[in-house]
């Protein structure tokens, strides 16, 4: 009989490697950034020659200056505004030494809305992120501090507050230690987009306002390892090794589609889309009435509407995923909120708290009132474990062949009016380095 494995103790330990770790800060190529001007933030990735980037405990700061107005009265009340870091942020991009896209979130603040709804339960909200990112303690975007704005009728700075949150993308996952000092060119860079702010802002009084807000000493902070010459010349073996493909890690990532509902629909409705990764871990859609989207008096990232959808399913490669179609009605809802979490891998986790709720306005995770705010969406897994269809070691559905795919709900009422609907597709993303210098991704 062996010693089992916990009560195994070595005589001789294998030394750990030496090391030194510094706290670097990557900053933004300019002091200012507004979405009317320059809305696009580039954070350059300078790193030390054979140097290392942690992103494990990586950090996205900025100083938010709300400049919304009233153009006949203002005053600093009723141009205040309600929102958090990741509102502002519309898509990020990551760019190679090469000046390559390597990855790339659309719609990055509603995916983010989403996660931290189903990821975070009410404490962590409260004590953490509201905290640091602002936003609301419970979920309900409307619970979110007021930040002032300018209390003339032209647009001028009003309060500004500093937050701080993560970057929620493969490439910053903090998974692996990134080599990024041995890579040839430029450096890498993050590209922030900043959102409209009739989308990301919620502002107090809607007469006459004109919602406006800049941001400033944009930082990312992370740290940056450099090993001893000895592990540096066993890497560059390594690499040499590896060839043209390179070593890799997984990570991942989303893709966004988008589709649409025309108002005075009912009934079953397809709307198709196109994804076609190597590993799709899972589907999640989400329902806007459009008319919300860019309006500052309604909250279409922080909550979504059910659509007054009765049921629904995927059409994938011909076929229909589940089975049978997925029910959600105000007495059945299990079913689909037991879908979300699946994908989300919480089903089990029966400790774990989120800040969707039954009943409670805004964080409800169904009604049946169609425009009502909810937390809805609908979920699909597509975890295949099966080699002979993925023989990647990746863990995802393999999409790369497959053509048109449609997201299939049944409208319960007509609509009153047009609805947009946000398809997100959880990928398994592959991150390459290479001896000759090279960062490249395969989705």
């Amino acid at each position: 009989m062996s010693t089992p494995d916990g009560v195994q103790y070595s005589n001789n330990p294998v030394e750990s490697t030496q090391a030194e770790s510094e706290l670097v800060i990557f900053r933004s190529e300019l002091p200012s950034y507004n979405p009317s001007n320059n809305k696009f933030i580039r954070i350059n990735l300078p790193v030390a020659d054979k140097g290392w980037i942690d992103f494990s405990d990586t950090v996205l700061s900025l100083k938010f200056t709300n400049r919304s107005h009233n153009t006949s009265s203002g005053s600093a009340s009723t141009t205040a505004v309600k929102t958090q870091l990741s509102n502002l942020i519309k898509s990020i991009s990551v760019l190679n030494s090469n000046g390559e896209q390597i990855e790339y979130i659309n719609n990055y603040n509603l995916i983010s809305n989403i996660m931290d709804d189903y990821s975070f339960g009410a404490e962590h909200k409260k004590s953490v992120e509201q905290i640091l990112a602002s936003g609301a303690p419970d979920g309900d975007p409307n619970n979110a501090n007021e930040i002032n704005g300018s209390s003339g009728t032209t647009e001028a700075n009003g309060s500004a507050l500093t937050m701080s949150d993560r970057i929620m993308s493969g490439f910053t996952s903090g998974q692996f230690l990134l080599p990024l000092g041995y890579l040839i060119g430029n450096s890498c860079a993050i590209i922030l987009e900043l959102e409209d702010p009739d989308t990301c802002l919620k502002i107090n009084t809607t007469s006459n306002a004109v919602a406006a807000y800049q941001v400033e000493n944009v930082e990312l902070r992370a740290k940056q390892i450099r090993f001893n010459a000895m592990f540096n010349m066993s890497f560059e073996k390594t690499l040499a090794e590896a060839g043209s493909v390179g070593i890799n890690y997984i990570t991942e990532s989303y893709l966004h589609n988008q589709g649409s509902v025309p108002a005075s629909t009912s009934g079953q409705h397809n709307i198709p889309f196109s994804s076609n990764p190597r590993s799709a871990k899972y589907i999640l859609v989400s329902h806007r009435l459009e008319a919300n989207v860019a309006n500052n008096d309604k909250f279409s990232l922080g909550c979504r509407a059910s659509m007054a959808i009765s049921e629904y399913v995927l059409e994938i490669a011909g076929k229909q995923l589940p089975t049978q179609p997925i029910k959600v009605s105000n007495t059945d809802y299990s079913n689909a909120y037991a879908n979300v979490l699946d994908c989300l891998g919480q089903i089990g986790a029966i400790n774990h708290n989120t800040l969707v709720t039954v009943d409670t306005t805004r964080t409800k995770f169904y009604t049946e009132t169609q425009a009502e705010d909810s937390k809805y969406l609908s979920g699909l897994v597509l975890e295949d474990f099966n080699s002979a269809t993925n023989p990647s070691v990746y863990s995802g559905m393999n999409l790369s062949t497959v053509g048109q795919m449609i997201y299939r709900p049944k409208i319960g009422s007509s609509t009153s009016g047009a609805y947009r609907v946000d398809l997100f597709t959880s990928i398994d993303m592959s991150i390459h380095f290479t001896a000759d210098g090279r960062c490249y991704s395969i989705k």
